[in-house]
């Protein structure tokens, strides 16, 4: 591991790449939080249940797909199955199956299409086509295993 400190150009860099993803992600968490009563965290935890589970996931497997850790997952879920949006079945063997409800599921309908308007005013509305390009291409090559 390096002792070498970022240079002030490297540290622009990475407050740039920071504050770009926090901040349209706390405007898109608030435009549906204000709308429909759900945090973005929870939105997050609904529409993968029900986009990619088809209602239903194996907890470790959700947690690795938010990249969160086994305890913010759990904490997130009591809370989430307090408010009745998703309840968790233990299917022996140490595997707990995290279901959406109806409720989950209602919430979820009612958030999609504020989710869609306010990721349209708050990003792509702001760029032009070349810089959503330039984007998705940073996104791909930050998303490869340096490994590979």
């Amino acid at each position: 591991m390096s002792d070498k400190l970022l240079s002030p150009r490297e540290l622009r860099v990475w407050h740039a790449f920071k504050l770009m993803g926090e901040d349209v992600l706390t405007r898109v968490g608030r435009d549906i939080s204000d709308a429909t009563g759900l945090s973005g965290s929870e939105f997050g935890v609904l529409s993968r249940l029900a986009a990619i589970g088809k209602g239903e996931m194996r907890q470790q497997v959700l947690a690795n797909m938010m990249g969160w850790d086994k305890s913010r997952l759990s904490h997130q879920l009591t809370r989430m199955k307090a408010r009745k949006l998703i309840e968790r079945r233990s299917t022996g063997n140490n595997t707990v199956l995290v279901v959406l409800t109806r409720l989950g599921q209602q919430k979820l309908d009612d958030a999609r299409p504020i989710h869609a308007e306010s990721v349209r005013r708050n990003l792509l509305s702001r760029l032009t086509s070349e810089q959503i390009d330039a984007i998705v291409r940073v996104s791909n090559i930050l998303g490869e295993d340096e490994d590979e």
